[in-house]
């Protein structure tokens, strides 16, 4: 017995001894790190950066086009690029950033929206001697790492009747035991599990109708779920069956909304010109003869995502005329309320000018009329013919003293939309169903391409003994059996009215979260099961005050940190995750990507600035910043990787490796 101890002794020793001679790995193998948090396990980091940064190890160009965050794992990098008219996987040294391999997938996907086209976004996963990616028209593949030789292949729209969301699938698919999970977005193919050693299908899923009829495999248009957006509380519950009334703390004004019964706009003998709207526009412009005139903006809040002052604020100008800090639901008293703000001007140079400036969401309005005043009786000239145009509609609008509007024009950039509900006066063409986007052609479909996909990728979770898959899809956040593909549960609150739920979704402390920009903001949901067995997903709370696009968020020591912001911009955020209570948000760091390493926040702004920063619930604490050199003129949305001591910044064809390890 004395000899099998010391034997054992002597193994545990030698054991303990070629450990400590091993350098831990801090690999970063799939999208948002190892435990696909965004949170490294890695010690011994810079804890504060000089003026110029951390010391930059290597750079390498020509990677080719895209917004793919790397991903790290024995000693080589893996990401993905449009190269000319191709769509590549590429492999780099760890240690130099040589390129190992680059494997053509395809054709690059050229279709879809304008933003983010200049190359895909999935993180590829490693796997032991595999590799899994998603490319941005759906080509899911399997390669190897040694070659990158492609073992297998399946194609969402194809194989599974996926439907590409509007800017192209961005996924990064999830690999747990022995399957690959994905999301095709499809009528009966919500989300798929596949063999990860053959491709072959395990098992599809699909999401029930949800409690306003309609099913969660097609995409979510603007207002196709009115339903839920106006109620008090938000649907969750098993099986999408049941609606938990929660609130959310924030009242509109008596009689505004009654459960979700406002139909129309009051305080107008016109709804109809205020059930349309164009939206993020940057200006507003027509050829007019010089003179005086009086201009009408037209206003009403009709977003069910906007809940009480201050959730939409912006200004304008008009020819001049300074409007600040202009609140629609302060101007007309809540929601759904006519609201017209009248401007004498004169225009002096044939041109009428309105330029909109975001602050908190964008700007938004449903009219514009523009009059000429009566001339001087010596002037025998008449007067300019009247500039009325509605925002939002396709063909004319005749309103109820039969004066005609023209359709939508006029206004640079932004999008428009169409609100469901009762209309007065004659409009040609419009859509009393709702949930349908107007305006020049190239505008959205339904449900931002009718896709049931947004873009946000899938995590697995532990409950109760049970596996579960956690997606954000185009219209809720949904559970599904791991082992079958079972629907268990789903939370629609956070899910916004464009599609567009972009965020990986976090599950902590018992919460799951989640969170998207466009009016929606985000909510908790704590699981339990009721007395049948069946999963429950009951709301804990809900915020407009972490409204997050696609940056990404995450937990320390219960604190939630994330960009609160959409297109319009926005800045990093800090709530109590338990409660959803703001501890505060500040100006210095932009909205931007997050990662943890070593208790310290990496925030790449949308920008391109790099920041460090100390996780503190009671204020903000930088511990650094730099510029990377050569920026380029796309957005710096690829969110940052920290492995193995090393800071890992791609700005589109360049990849920057910075050495953050303690000296």
């Amino acid at each position: 017995m004395s000899r099998v101890i010391v034997v054992l002794a002597v193994w545990q020793g030698l054991a303990a001894v070629t450990l400590a001679g091993s350098p831990e790995s801090f690999d970063w193998p799939q999208w948002q790190g190892p435990d696909r948090n965004a949170i490294s396990k890695e010690r011994g980091l810079l804890e504060e950066w000089t003026e110029d940064g951390p010391p930059l190890a290597w750079r390498i160009e020509d990677l080719g086009g895209g917004y793919s965050a790397p991903s790290i794992a024995a000693g080589r990098i893996y990401g993905m690029s449009n190269r000319g008219d191709d769509e590549v996987v590429w492999a780099l040294s760890e240690t130099d950033g040589k390129e190992l391999w680059a494997t053509r997938l395809g054709p690059a996907c050229r279709e879809g929206g304008p933003q983010g086209n200049e190359g895909p976004g999935c993180t590829p996963t490693v796997d032991g001697d595999r590799l899994y990616l998603l490319g941005a028209g759906g080509e899911l593949a399997c390669l190897k790492v040694q070659d990158g030789e492609i073992v297998w292949r399946r194609s969402l729209v194809e194989d599974f009747g996926g439907r590409m969301p509007r800017w192209r699938y961005n996924e990064s698919p999830l690999v747990d035991g022995e399957k690959v999970v994905c999301t095709p977005g499809g009528e009966d193919t919500t989300l798929v599990a596949l063999d990860k050693l053959t491709g072959e299908t395990i098992w599809q899923s699909q999401m029930p109708a949800s409690a306003d009829g309609d099913s969660a495999g097609r995409g979510a248009g603007p207002d196709d779920r009115g339903a839920v957006r106006s109620t008090p509380g938000a649907r969750v519950g098993a099986g999408g069956r049941g609606s938990v009334p929660s609130g959310r703390g924030e009242a509109g004004a008596p009689g505004e909304r009654d459960g979700g019964s406002a139909t129309a706009v009051t305080g107008t003998k016109d709804p109809g010109l205020f059930a349309s709207e164009h939206w993020g526009m940057r200006a507003f412009s027509c050829e007019i003869p010089n003179g005086k005139y009086l201009a009408r903006l037209y206003f009403a809040e009709n977003y069910e995502g906007i809940t009480g002052p201050g959730q939409r604020v912006f200004s304008f100008n008009v020819q001049g005329r300074e409007f600040k800090d202009f609140d629609i639901w302060v101007k007309a008293g809540g929601f759904r309320r006519a609201y017209i703000e009248t401007v004498p001007v004169e225009v002096t140079n044939g041109e009428f000018r309105v330029v909109f400036t975001a602050q908190t969401e964008n700007p938004a309005i449903n009219a514009i009329e523009v009059v000429p005043q009566a001339k001087d009786a010596t002037d025998g000239a008449s007067p300019a013919t009247t500039i009325r145009v509605k925002a939002g509609l396709s063909t004319p609008f005749t309103d109820s003293s039969d004066q005609v509007w023209q359709p939508d024009r006029g206004f640079e950039g932004g999008m428009t939309n169409q609100f469901s509900g009762r209309l007065s006066g004659r409009p040609g063409g419009f859509d009393q169903r709702g949930g349908r986007f107007g305006g020049r052609p190239g505008g959205f479909g339904r449900g931002g391409g009718g896709s049931g996909a947004g873009y946000s990728s899938a995590i697995a979770i532990d409950f109760d003994g049970q596996r579960q898959y956690v997606q954000f899809t185009a219209r809720a956040l949904v559970g599904v059996a791991a082992s079958d593909g079972e629907f268990l549960w789903r939370y629609e609150r956070p899910a916004n009215r464009m599609a567009i739920n972009c965020s990986t979704p976090l599950y902590h402390d018992g919460l799951v979260f989640a969170a998207s920009a466009y009016g929606a903001g985000g909510g908790a949901v704590k699981l339990s099961k009721d007395a049948g067995g069946a999963v429950k997903a009951e709301e804990v709370y809900s915020t407009m005050r972490m409204q997050n696009h696609h940056g990404g968020m995450i937990v320390v020591d219960g604190c939630l940190y994330g960009a609160n912001g959409g297109n319009e911009g926005g800045f990093l955020a800090c709530l109590d995750f338990q409660t959803g209570e703001v501890l505060w948000r500040d100006r210095q760091a932009p909205k931007g990507s997050l990662a943890l390493a070593d208790g310290r926040l990496y925030c790449r702004t949308e920008g391109g600035t790099m920041l460090l920063i100390e996780p503190n619930r009671e204020q903000y604490v930088e511990r650094g910043r730099f510029d990377q050199p050569d920026r380029s003129r796309s957005p710096a949305w690829t969110h940052p990787v920290i492995a193995n001591g090393k800071l890992y910044v791609r700005d589109q064809g360049v990849l920057f490796c910075y050495d953050v390890k303690a000296k």
